[in-house]
């Protein structure tokens, strides 16, 4: 694959991510938008390397001034943006390292995610914490960060899994890990 193709294919993953931070689907505990998906799909479709480069390069648009983001870098949830670039990174690295198959890509998409987590919950009690004078519990992080987005974080990876499956049968050739 040409590095011609491989920019434009990260650059329309950081478009989708952008795309996917507006999309909001209601739900009964959080509204569902399809940024982590598209972000873990970057990983699994480009590999780790090109995946968190199309994660970066949306970021990047982000920090300056474009309207990519639901907040700012001052928001408790910007953690889970600095996430999205290790999340990507090891959706990416696990497709690169394991057969290909739905099941993999699932579980790539279900690590990404917990990076994600692992970014965002600490930056969250870090900022409400210290920037907003708002210290939460543990029982509280666990409820609102992990357990109600886990339904929909779930959805996705699964979602991430058979789309990536489907793109694998009709783009063979989009995969840039492949060999």
């Amino acid at each position: 694959m040409t590095a011609a193709r491989k920019l434009t294919l990260c650059a329309l993953f950081a478009a989708l991510i952008a795309i996917g931070t507006h999309i909001r689907i209601p739900t009964p505990l959080l509204p569902l938008t399809f940024q982590t998906l598209f972000v873990v799909m970057a990983g699994l479709v480009l590999g780790g390397k090109l995946g968190a480069l199309s994660v970066c390069v949306y970021v990047a648009a982000g920090l300056a001034g474009l309207p990519v983001f639901t907040g700012s870098a001052l928001n408790p949830t910007f953690g889970y943006i600095v996430g999205f670039i290790p999340g990507a990174w090891l959706a990416g690295y696990i497709a690169e390292r394991f057969e290909p198959k739905f099941m993999t890509w699932t579980l790539g998409a279900v690590a990404g995610i917990a990076v994600i987590y692992a970014f965002g919950i600490p930056y969250y009690w870090l900022m409400s914490k210290y920037y907003l004078g708002n210290e939460l519990g543990a029982k509280t992080l666990l409820v609102y960060f992990v357990i109600m987005p886990l339904p929909g974080d779930a959805a996705k990876s699964i979602l991430a899994g058979l789309a990536v499956k489907r793109l694998a049968v009709f783009f063979p050739d989009n995969f840039t890990w492949k060999r």
